[in-house]
């Protein structure tokens, strides 16, 4: 079994296939796991490690000071003595930057597990959290962030889908509230943010941020109110689910832990605080062992499932834990790193909707025995996909979301998306909504996910390869579609809702180069063209000459008059081969 860092993008997708982790991946689509997310998926927030050489250096000026050493001096003996370093080892290279000292690394290495110690200690006359406030310089540290992750720009699409309304985080970045801002183009109404108990009361969103120990960019901006919910240091991890300021903020994560299942990325629950969360919540309302046929209630996406994890798990399942310890475990430990894990679920929340919005179509026209040829061949497509998320994740996932929402915008709109970096929904309904979502069907997407299956078998038989747009331009469509035949030329392929939005396209200037193929959701044009130039009489001479022109293909048609899936398969492959 591959570890987390080595299982691919694609290995975790076909978990999602297959027991016990396809009923998980199917409870997420439909919106019944919160995240719990924790440091693990900050890939680009300060390092910890970063953070600890800022605080020690801070303190070491100003202990070789001789204005500042009487009250600094016996906090530097007291970060040694948590690092267990005699003074007397580290006395010659005082007056020298910390990351230089002979013993930095292992001084670091042994701050790591103590962080909140070390945030506990205490300047004389200062305030208690002088340490993460003026020696980390916490702000300065979170300066100019990068771009968000993979991992936080999935989480953005996964709420736009509707399989995410509640995320707990032990996070101070504000790289998800970034990743929101930057899918939805500042849409407002996507992501509710809390951090203090007024702000549950804000106007519902379509997900709600529960930032448990505080965040960095509220702080920042606004310290007199929110400097004081920055939790890291021991004695305030202690004293959390006692202290007032948090007890709304207690309330909401335990009932988020007691009444949705819990998908923990990149959070070890190793504080006592978060793990009397989850006991509190089992108190209210246990969940149930065997779980099945519902998901397993808690799931860790780690190498080895860590100690605080494993704690969690007897205490919400306690006498039930000892006599299924293998059973449980092994359906709470999806070997896979956050990253993989939420690229995984994006792939299969969206293969997973187009499957039901083209089996929904397929039963109104009567066609159900097409859905189970064209739903394997869609899900074949869903894993080529998945296949290319290797090497840069995020690079891969940025440029993946733009290649989707321009072919959906275009779909839709018979235009470009408004802005390069804004993600097109296919819908906020979950599966479980979808049948009685009548805009999601009204959209004709059950057909677009017909001719993306179609276009797919194609490529698995060889009749062509499909490619991303040769640029961004309008006129290079949806995507590339190249014959395999010698001299074939790249032709841009178009799909399209229907008529209306071809027309659109046209007057812009999309088919301007006479070698378009567009794929009509509907079967308009067919039928006003039936007389005319039609998909199947081009304006100019077909096949292997040299020359081109725009092809128009009716999805709906080839469907709605073929015999069977093998037949529809065969007529639309002599149709766009040409």
């Amino acid at each position: 079994m591959p570890t987390a860092t080595d299982i691919s993008v694609l290995e975790v997708v076909e978990k999602f296939d297959t027991a016990p982790f396809q009923v998980v991946a199917n409870a997420v689509a439909n919106g019944e796991f919160s995240f719990w997310v924790g440091s693990g998926i900050s890939r680009n927030a300060p390092s910890l490690g970063g953070l600890i050489d800022r605080a020690i250096e801070f303190i070491r000026i100003r202990a070789m000071n001789a204005a500042t050493e009487s009250v600094f001096m016996p906090v530097l003996e007291e970060v040694l003595v948590l690092a267990r370093v005699e003074k007397s080892a580290v006395a010659a290279n005082l007056g020298v930057p910390f990351v230089d000292w002979p013993l930095s690394d292992a001084i670091r290495d042994e701050l790591w597990t103590k962080y909140s110690e070390l945030l506990d200690i205490r300047v004389q006359d200062e305030e208690a959290d002088y340490v993460l406030w003026d020696a980390v310089g916490i702000r300065e540290a979170f300066t100019a962030p990068p771009l968000p992750d993979a991992p936080h720009v999935c989480i953005g699409v996964l709420i736009m889908e509707g399989a995410v309304r509640s995320i707990a985080s032990g996070n101070w970045d504000g790289f998800i509230e970034a990743a929101v801002d930057r899918l939805t183009g500042g849409a407002p109404g996507i992501l509710q943010v809390v951090v203090d108990p007024d702000h549950l009361r804000d106007p519902a969103a379509r997900a709600r941020l529960l930032k448990f120990h505080g965040c960095i960019v509220h702080a920042d901006q606004q310290p007199a109110l929110y400097r004081k919910f920055l939790t890291g240091s021991h004695t305030q991890i202690v004293n959390w689910p006692h202290n007032p300021d948090f007890a709304a903020i207690r309330s909401a994560v335990t009932e988020l832990a007691s009444n949705s299942k819990s998908l923990v990325l990149g959070l070890s629950i190793q504080d006592a605080n978060l793990q009397g969360v989850f006991s509190a919540a089992s108190h209210v309302h246990p969940w149930p062992w065997p779980c099945s046929p519902a998901a397993q209630a808690h799931v860790f996406c780690e190498d080895h499932i860590k100690p605080g994890q494993r704690s969690v798990l007897r205490i919400v399942y306690g006498a039930n834990y000892n006599p299924n310890i293998a059973a449980i475990e092994q359906s709470a430990h999806l070997r896979a790193w956050g990253e993989q894990v939420l690229i995984a679920l994006v792939f299969n929340v969206i293969e997973k909707k187009l499957c039901l919005l083209m089996e929904l179509w397929l039963a109104e026209i009567g066609k159900t025995g097409f859905a189970s040829r064209l739903g394997s061949v869609l899900r074949n497509a869903r894993n080529l996909g998945a296949s290319h998320a290797v090497d840069n994740r995020t690079d891969f996932v940025y440029r993946a979301i733009s290649l989707w929402s321009r072919a959906l915008s275009l779909y839709r709109n018979g235009a470009l998306q408004d802005g390069p970096d804004t993600y097109q929904e296919l819908s906020a309904s979950t599966p479980l909504q979808l049948p009685t979502d009548q805009n999601a069907k009204a959209a004709g997407l059950g057909r677009l996910g017909a001719a993306i299956g179609l276009l797919q078998s194609g490529h698995e038989d060889g009749r062509w390869s499909i490619s991303a747009p040769r640029s961004l331009n309008l006129v290079d469509g949806s995507m590339t579609k190249t014959s395999v035949w010698a001299g074939a030329e790249p032709r841009p392929l178009f799909l399209v809702k229907s008529v209306t939005e071809a027309i659109n396209l046209e007057k812009n200037g999309a088919f301007a180069g006479d070698k378009a193929i567009v794929l009509h959701g509907d079967d308009t044009y067919q039928r006003v063209f039936a007389g005319g130039t039609t998909a199947r009489r081009p304006r100019g001479a077909p096949g292997r000459t040299g020359r081109s022109s725009t092809r128009h293909v009716s999805i709906s048609h080839l469907v709605e008059t073929s015999v069977d899936a093998d037949d529809l398969i065969h007529r639309f492959s002599c149709e766009v081969a040409l």
